[in-house]
Formats: C-alpha cells, sequence, structure tokens
C-alpha cells in the first residue's frame, strides 16, 4: 500500500499542536492612502512610563477631560502656584476704601479746627500784634544795625512765648483725644465715618468696639504724634500705614485690634447687635 508523503509548502510554518496561536494585533485606526498615521500611542493606550502624552491627544478611554478644558489643554500642577498668588490672602470687601477713610479725616480734622479755634487765634494774634510793635520800632530796616536788631527781638520773643504754644498743642490734642474716643466708643464712628458710610469694628469678629479699645485707639492717634519733633513722623507713618497694610489699618489700629468696615457690608442681626446704640463702658 502507498504512503502519502506530507506536502510542506515554502515559506509555510505550521504550528505545533501544543502551541496556542497567536494573539491578534490591536486594530490600527484607518488612514487615507497618503496619509500619515496619528501621532502618539494608539487611543487608550497609555504612554510609556515617564513620557507626556502628546500635546493634543485625548484622555485614555473612558476618561473625560475636565469641565471647561478642551483636549491636550495645558493644566498646571495641582497646587502649583506661579508668582505667589495662590498663597496671597485675599483682601476683605468689607475693608473701607483708603480714600473713604482720608475724606472721612478730612471732614473731621475741619470740626477739630473750628473746636480748637479759639485757643490758636488769640495766641497768634498776639504775636502778630507784638510783631508789628517791633517793626514800628525799627522803621529802616534796611539797615544792618537796625535788621539785626529786629530779628534778635523776634528770637526773644517767639521764644518766650514757646510755653504758650506748647500748652495750646497739649489742648488741642486732648481735644482729639476726646473727640476721637467719645465718638468711637459709642457709636464707632465720628461725623467724618458717619458722612462717609464706614465704621470702626474689631479685627476679629467685625463686632462693636469697646470704650477700652478705643481710648487706646485715640491715644495712639492723637496724643503721640503731639510730642515734639518724632510725634510728627510717627503721625505721617500712622496714616500712610494703610496703603500697604493688607486690612488697610493704620498703626492706631493695630494696636487696638480694629479695623475699619463699610457699614453696607455689616450685617445686623435680629437684637440690633451691631446697631449704633451707646456703649455702657465709656
Amino acid at each position: 500500500m502507498r504512503q502519502d508523503k506530507p506536502v510542506h509548502h515554502v515559506g509555510v510554518t505550521q504550528p505545533s499542536e501544543d502551541q496556542e496561536p497567536a494573539p491578534a494585533p490591536p486594530p490600527q485606526p484607518f488612514t487615507m492612502p497618503g496619509q500619515a498615521p496619528p501621532y502618539g500611542p494608539p487611543a487608550g493606550q497609555a504612554p510609556p512610563y515617564g513620557q507626556a502624552p502628546p500635546y493634543g491627544q485625548a484622555p485614555p478611554y473612558g476618561q473625560a477631560p475636565p469641565a471647561g478644558q478642551a483636549y491636550g489643554a495645558y493644566q498646571p500642577y495641582p497646587g502649583a502656584s506661579y508668582g505667589g498668588t495662590a498663597n496671597r490672602t485675599a483682601r476683605d470687601p468689607a475693608l473701607a476704601e483708603w480714600w473713604q477713610r482720608l475724606v472721612a479725616r478730612i471732614i473731621d480734622g475741619i470740626i477739630l479746627f473750628i473746636l480748637i479755634g479759639p485757643f490758636w487765634f488769640p495766641a497768634v494774634l498776639s504775636l502778630v500784634h507784638r510783631v508789628e510793635r517791633l517793626a514800628s520800632q525799627y522803621p529802616d530796616l534796611s539797615q544792618p544795625a537796625q535788621q539785626q536788631a529786629f530779628s534778635n527781638s523776634v528770637n526773644q520773643m517767639t521764644t518766650g512765648m514757646i510755653g504758650t504754644f506748647l500748652l495750646i498743642a497739649a489742648g488741642a490734642a486732648a481735644i482729639s483725644f476726646g473727640y476721637d474716643w467719645l465718638q468711637h466708643g459709642l457709636w464707632g464712628q465720628t461725623i467724618g465715618k458717619r458722612v462717609m458710610g464706614t465704621k470702626v469694628v474689631t479685627a476679629d469678629a467685625h463686632a462693636r468696639i469697646s470704650g477700652g479699645a478705643a481710648c487706646g485707639r485715640a491715644a495712639v492717634y492723637a496724643l503721640i504724634p503731639a510730642v515734639p519733633s518724632v510725634g510728627g513722623i510717627f503721625g505721617l507713618l500712622n496714616e500712610l500705614w494703610l496703603l500697604w497694610d493688607p486690612q488697610r489699618q493704620c498703626l492706631h489700629d493695630k494696636a487696638a485690634h480694629t479695623v475699619v468696615i463699610k457699614t453696607s457690608a455689616l450685617a445686623v442681626p435680629a437684637d440690633g447687635g451691631l446697631a449704633a446704640q451707646p456703649n455702657s463702658s465709656v
């Protein structure tokens, strides 16, 4: 009997019976003839470890991009900040603007000038009359001798009045202190702040300040600037401090732990806790 021999085809490898067939390759996206394949790994397949996905590539299969973000849009690393803006504390919108505080102080300054005027005007008028009398004693000030004598007489007269002016300055500081302390202690507002719609409250809870806090605040604002020489420098720095302070506090605000806010931002409770009621602690 003739036995058929196995036929071997050239170039074709027959798998053995105990060998599993190789898995089929993943489907490739269809491309038109002459069209380059898409850049990057196939859809649904993550890029190799350490390699960022190409720009404009869709996220992995089944994962949608964040709301409002286009595919491939750049997103910074979560929690990263550029320029330090992420850690910067936002300024409270309830705080009074610097120009509101400035205009309120101008209004209060005009009122204080009217109150202190009766003390200053007599001293100033007395000084002017004395200078006029001295000038009448030296009619020809073109001569060096009379000019020197007139200058010496004026210096002696002003030196003798220094004590008077210091006393008047102390009285003016006391009036300014009382004006600031009583109104803030009772109502949290001076006349100028009422006109500008602002109010002094505690820095932590925006509550009505106590009489003691109002007293300390007024002392730093009105009494320290009355000290000769250094007081004027302190007074200028005190007022300018709010321009760069994050809570728009002057130095007298920091001393009393207070801030100045807009009255329109106050949420008045049912019992009127922040209403303009007299404070019995003053």
